[in-house]
């Protein structure tokens, strides 16, 4: 079977860029785009609620509490496209880059915890 050359995959893509079809696609999938995005940022606002939790507890200082919160973000990012194992390895490495940034290991894995359900490898 042949594979599709650039220029039939050039003249698909025109086809589904006319100003019409992707109004008219847009408008029928707004709704649920807001559906869903609502969603997502209840459950992201409620993950950041409890690490701040976290950073309250242990004392974290303002200056550090961005840095946290960034590492639960990219957690709560990778969760959108993976989960199990390969989540929890994403955990780990997320983790060690922000321990090397001078973060404490042992809030990171209670945010790991909040955000993924699990602990890291």
């Amino acid at each position: 079977m042949p594979y599709r050359t650039y220029e039939i995959r050039v003249r698909k893509y025109e086809l589904n860029v006319i100003p019409d079809v992707v109004r008219t696609k847009f408008d029928a999938l707004k709704p649920l785009m807001l559906d869903e995005q609502e969603g997502r940022q209840r459950e992201l606002t409620d993950i950041e609620t409890r690490v701040r939790e976290v950073l309250d507890d242990n004392g974290v200082p303002a200056n550090f509490r961005v840095m946290y919160l960034n590492f639960a973000r990219a957690l709560y990012r990778a969760k959108g496209h993976n989960s199990g194992v390969a989540l929890r390895k994403i955990a780990t490495a997320e983790k060690a880059k922000f321990t090397a940034y001078g973060l404490d290991p042992s809030i990171l894995d209670s945010i790991i915890y909040i955000v993924v359900g699990a602990a890291a490898y």
